[in-house]
């Protein structure tokens, strides 16, 4: 592949990182136009980002991208004319266009232009530039309105005449372009001009090529790049500087001491105020760029306005879907692995939750549905709640399932709790369908769903009732790089213990502990706590005398209670997690490592790991 002459790989970069954020935003915004057609401001805002893609795809010459881009242009020129109204079969129509837009810009991203087949999607765009597709003003929502005749091999399909330059009266945002007079051919290799596929070619192919499941078409989304407000940029810089002047003053005080020009009492009186100045520019220097690190949850939560659209439709099921909380800021870390199980956890409401509305109207609902998305800071962290107000878990259903399928017994469900019922539904192979369809019902999803939240350092929790909707809420670290954390000592080692997960601790004469069906129990309170000995689980070997006294440190994941039985409660300290690598990566109850100051590896516990480890934990 010839070599990318760096002007044009520049303007190529501009035009993707453009296209690319347009394309981001105009799925929600196509999604809000089909419920507000009269939003004149919004239908502008939607027509120049096509106008804007094509564009600028015309300037670098991607051909097959400008047809597509321009006929969808057509349609929504004659949208906001008033020409054609808003309904959900025109909105297929363009949302397709859209998500083929999205797969040409994601060729060129990828630096490998294929032959797409786009003629299908032309051709339904097409008869909406006639004037016989003018619909009236109340139109029947019908899931197509064009019905495309069969072309034959000699047959070219009529293009509507259209406006070359259909923005004449609106006002045109220019297209970024260098100072040339005329356009440049285009860039060999990654920058190829994308021929449009032959009419011979588009009647062997059926359709043009899906996109991925539950995006909406590619995700175009880059995470390699952040962006980040000037003023945090200005107030990094600021601590930087604090950071450079405490250097200074150490490199000083090292001098000094060297030439014996202070005494020990000036030294220790010195390095004290500098140790206190250090700690705090540094802690400020880290919230700083932990802040850089953050972006909204909307990142996430753009996408599913789409989803849910088209699972209604295909469930035959109205859904109002309600977003609180967008602006919430988490790591990005979190950010891109939240995706996939907040995507599970939306299907499972609409398929499993939310009734269509002739259930719904028989038991005295709205016909419509309502399906809350909301993220808001507790703490140091995010929760995360999927909400609905559908027909709620039947534990008995649930129950009588897990036992059909063999993952219980009937002596365990008899003696089970609502929560442990709820929780079955995370098992392997677990699904309440008697019949497996296209959208759920095989038994793979909730506990993808627990894994990846597992993975996350997060807990997910469940709180239905029958007959009245479902909430899964979902608790999990604003960061995955540092975390509060209590140390503890077990016979010498020292071990970091999430202060998330912390609820108190105490210290007890080991004389109160019981034996209870081979498990070691403490009485705390209205609650029988069952213990783990730290020193059991990672076979540390005994160093000091034994005492009747230890220290319990009671930790929670969901509703689940436990305390961890150690010798010593070292203090609280900030620290940074550190990955053992692949081989040691998925030890149960082992979070991570740090490094402490000393110079030590301590690992840090996974109190959800060793929480499900317990048997026979109790609930309180």
């Amino acid at each position: 592949m010839p070599p990318i002459d760096c002007e044009d790989q520049e303007l190529l970069e501009g035009f993707l990182a453009e296209t690319t954020e347009l394309l981001e935003k105009l799925d929600d915004d196509l999604i809000a136009l089909e419920k507000a057609s009269e939003d004149m401001d919004l239908m502008n805002r939607i027509f120049r980002s096509i106008h804007t893609i094509k564009g600028a795809s015309s300037f670098l010459g991607f051909d097959l991208l400008v047809k597509v881009a321009h006929k969808t242009e057509d349609v929504l020129n004659r949208l906001r004319k008033g020409e054609l109204v808003v309904n959900p079969g025109i909105m297929d129509v363009i949302l397709e266009a859209t998500d083929l837009v999205k797969l040409l810009v994601s060729d060129i991203k990828a630096g490998d232009i294929q032959e797409r087949e786009t003629e299908s999607t032309i051709a339904k765009l097409l008869p909406l530039l006639l004037e016989s597709a003018k619909i009236p003003q109340q139109a029947p929502e019908e899931p197509s309105i064009v019905v495309q005749p069969e072309a034959t091999e000699n047959e070219t399909p009529i293009e509507a005449p259209s406006e070359e330059s259909p923005a004449s009266d609106l006002p045109e945002e220019p297209v970024a372009a260098p100072d040339k007079p005329t356009p440049q051919p285009p860039v060999s290799g990654a920058v190829a001009v994308a021929k449009p596929a032959s009419n011979v070619a588009a009647k062997k192919s059926p359709t043009p090529p899906k996109p991925a499941e539950g995006k909406g078409g590619d995700d175009l989304s880059d995470n390699t790049t952040v962006r980040v407000d000037v003023k945090r940029l200005d107030d990094l810089m600021n601590q930087v500087g604090e950071l450079v002047l405490e250097r200074n003053r150490m490199i000083q005080i090292n001098q000094d001491l060297h030439q014996g020009e202070n005494n020990r009492a000036d030294f220790q009186e010195e390095f004290g105020k500098l140790t206190k100045r250090m700690s705090f520019v540094t802690s400020e220097l880290q919230m700083q760029v932990l802040k850089m690190r953050m972006i909204p949850v909307e990142k996430v939560f753009k996408k599913f306005p789409r989803i849910v659209r088209s699972m209604s439709r295909d469930l035959g099921k109205e859904v109002d879907l309600q977003i609180v909380g967008e602006e919430t800021e988490l790591d990005r870390s979190v950010v891109d692995e939240i995706g996939d199980p907040l995507i599970h956890l939306i299907r499972n409401a609409m398929d499993h939750g939310l009734e269509t509305p002739d259930v719904r109207l028989a038991a005295g609902k709205p016909r419509c549905g309502t399906l809350v998305l909301a993220a808001v800071h507790e703490g140091n962290q995010i929760i995360i709640s999927i909400k609905d107000d559908g027909n709620g878990i039947d534990p008995d259903r649930v129950g009588q399932k897990a036992i059909e399928k063999g993952l219980i017994t009937e002596e365990q469900f008899a003696a089970m709790s609502q929560r442990e019922i709820f929780d079955l539904i995370f098992l392997p192979g677990f699904s309440t369908k008697d019949k497996a369809t296209d959208l759920s019902g095989r038994g793979v999803g909730m506990d993808v769903v627990k894994t990846n939240i597992k993975k996350l350092n997060g807990i997910i929790e469940i709180k239905s009732t029958k007959g009245l909707g479902s909430e899964f809420i979902l608790r999990l670290p604003l960061t995955l790089a540092i975390i509060q954390s209590l140390l503890v000592e077990v016979e010498g080692e020292i071990y970091s213990i999430p202060l998330s997960s912390v609820l108190e601790t105490i210290r007890v004469d080991q004389r109160q502990f019981h034996l209870i069906g081979g498990q070691e129990v403490l009485k705390l309170r209205d609650i029988v706590l069952p213990l783990i000995r730290l020193q059991r689980v990672f076979n540390v070997q005994q160093r000091n005398e034994p005492s009747d006294f230890c220290y319990v440190v009671v930790v929670g994941a969901a509703e689940k209670r436990m305390g961890l039985v150690v010798t010593r409660l070292v203090g609280q300290q900030e620290v940074a997690i550190k990955s053992l690598g692949n081989y040691l990566a998925n030890i149960p109850g082992i979070a991570g490592s740090t490094i402490l100051g000393d110079g030590r590896v301590a690992l840090i516990i996974d109190p959800v790991g060793m929480t499900e480890g317990c048997e026979g934990a109790i609930s309180r």
